[in-house]
């Protein structure tokens, strides 16, 4: 009712005067009369302060009883509260300055974003000449390296990030500056005391500075390119998830732990093959994938050699088995930025081959006839030759083919089941075992804390021979029952007589 009162005399007031805003910025009009203020904060704030101020200035020539000047006087917390409620609002009603310093703000975290963005280029930079061109014999031979790859990769880093530049643009500039640079090296008087490997180094150093930053602008548009394609491996490699190391006629054998370690290694390798981000990295998980097939060769069939009968079948199968991500990508990514060496070429072609082959496999590839291959590749089961024998007949029709798959189907099911039992039967005898063991442990602790306790027999262990034929004795031996209710009479003899029954009879009203 104040705060309305207040307000109708406020305009009232201001329709004399100005159309000023108060000073307080509390959304009334404020008056000269009122020194810029409304009625309100005049009344409340400037009044108060102000007579707080006369009486300290009254008060600032008298001296106290004994002397002494008197203490300082505070300001009104009403007052101070006005004078920061007054600076927080003029702070708030200047968007101009609020942008400034947002904007400040904004520029000084893309400062530091840069900083680290250089700073990190550089450490990259550093780990690079460290790992590749430190031992080179002159140094100007290394600074000359330094500048043309830095100039290069700065050059193309823009092309990189440009959207309109198309692979065919990044790969033709690459392989230009990498000829170039190696017939630099060649011809150049600054290397000619610089050892013979200089080139492999220096590839090696152009990769890391290249790909560390620009990998994933390259990689993707090969992706882009080549999605159709390695979608259509991966179906197929997933449809031939079937198919056995023998029916590929290669020596590798999982039963052997072995060669069943180097193949799950060999596995993950090739999986990790799109994981790496220079050519360099790829050829060498290709390298060490064919370390492993070799390892697993031989630990199948120590006589057997490593040839190109061996080696391809099993990469065949192995690139099978790991059905690697981006597989035409990652090799497209590697015929076009990568400079193999004489083997690592080689073992790239095989790669290509092993691809190549699934991609045309047929039933002739794999000894089966057209019908088989048919059946697998829909996923229905097949008749094996030893279970055809068991079935021979004159006709070999349609019918007799369908109703032998049918009983091969029940027999596959039948055979699940089994192996389903006796996993089941080995976990109730592990469950069985451990509450066995578990009781024992209760009884021995009971035994433990009330040893007057009657002791029970000894748990029977299944697995004591000697035990089980005692119990079958005993089981199977005939007793008379005359001899057990004497063995129980002479365990009895120490038990206090039984009780003889008394017969009350009841009386009645009648009786009494």
């Amino acid at each position: 009712m104040i705060t309305s009162s207040l307000t109708a005399a406020a305009a009232a007031v201001n329709s004399k005067g100005d159309t000023e805003l108060c000073k307080n910025a509390c959304g009334f009009y404020g008056n000269k009369i009122w020194d810029g203020f409304c009625s309100k904060c005049y009344r409340e704030v400037y009044q108060q302060a102000k007579q707080i101020q006369e009486g300290y200035d009254g008060r600032t020539n008298v001296t106290n009883s004994d002397g002494t000047p008197p203490s300082s006087v505070q300001a009104s917390p009403s007052f101070s509260n006005f004078q920061e409620k007054r600076r927080s609002n003029i702070s708030m009603r200047n968007p101009l300055r609020q942008m400034v310093n947002r904007a400040g703000s904004l520029r000084s975290s893309s400062n530091s974003a840069l900083s680290l963005i250089a700073n990190e280029e550089q450490t990259i930079e550093n780990e690079a000449s460290s790992k590749h061109l430190d031992i080179m014999t002159t140094d100007d031979a290394r600074a000359d390296i330094k500048a043309q790859v830095k100039t290069f990769a700065s050059h193309f880093h823009k092309k990189c990030s440009s959207k309109t530049v198309h692979i065919d643009t990044l790969i033709q500039e690459y392989g230009t500056f990498k000829d170039g640079l190696k017939k630099r090296i060649q011809t150049n008087i600054i290397y000619q005391n610089e050892n013979e490997d200089l080139i492999h180094r220096v590839r090696d150093y152009l990769e890391q500075i290249i790909f560390s930053r620009d990998y994933s602008f390259i990689f993707n548009r090969i992706a882009i390119h080549c999605e159709e394609k390695d979608l259509s491996i991966q179906n197929r490699i997933t449809s031939l998830h079937w198919i056995t190391a023998p029916m590929l006629d290669t020596v590798l054998n999982e039963n052997i732990s072995a060669a069943h370690d180097a193949i799950f290694k060999a596995i993950n390798i090739l999986i990790e093959l799109d994981s790496k981000t220079t050519p360099q990295g790829k050829i060498q998980s290709i390298m060490d994938c064919k370390s492993c097939i070799e390892t697993a060769i031989h630990a199948s069939c120590s006589n057997s050699g490593i040839n190109a009968d061996s080696f391809l079948p099993a990469l065949i199968y192995i690139v099978l088995k790991a059905k690697p991500p981006r597989l035409h990508s990652n090799m497209q990514f590697l015929s076009h930025f990568s400079q193999p060496s004489g083997e690592q070429l080689y073992y790239l072609a095989n790669l290509d081959s092993a691809v190549r082959f699934i991609e045309l496999l047929q039933a002739e590839h794999l000894g089966l006839s057209s019908d088989d291959f048919s059946l697998y590749m829909r996923g229905e089961p097949v008749l094996p030759s030893e279970f055809v024998l068991l079935f021979e007949s004159s006709t070999n029709d349609e019918t007799t083919n369908q109703q032998r798959r049918k009983k091969f189907a029940l027999y596959h099911e039948l055979d699940n089941h089994c192996e389903k039992f006796d996993e089941n039967l080995v976990d109730f005898k592990r469950r069985l075992t451990q509450t066995v063991y578990d009781v024992q442990e209760l009884l021995k602790e009971t035994y433990a804390r009330f040893p007057n306790l009657e002791k029970i027999p000894q748990l029977i262990d299944i697995d004591n021979n000697d035990q089980m034929e005692d119990l079958s004795n005993i089981i199977t031996s005939p007793r008379d029952i005359s001899d057990i209710l004497n063995q129980s009479a002479s365990e009895n003899e120490y038990l206090p007589e039984p009780l003889a029954p008394v017969i009350v009879q009841q009386q009645t009203k009648n009786d009494n």
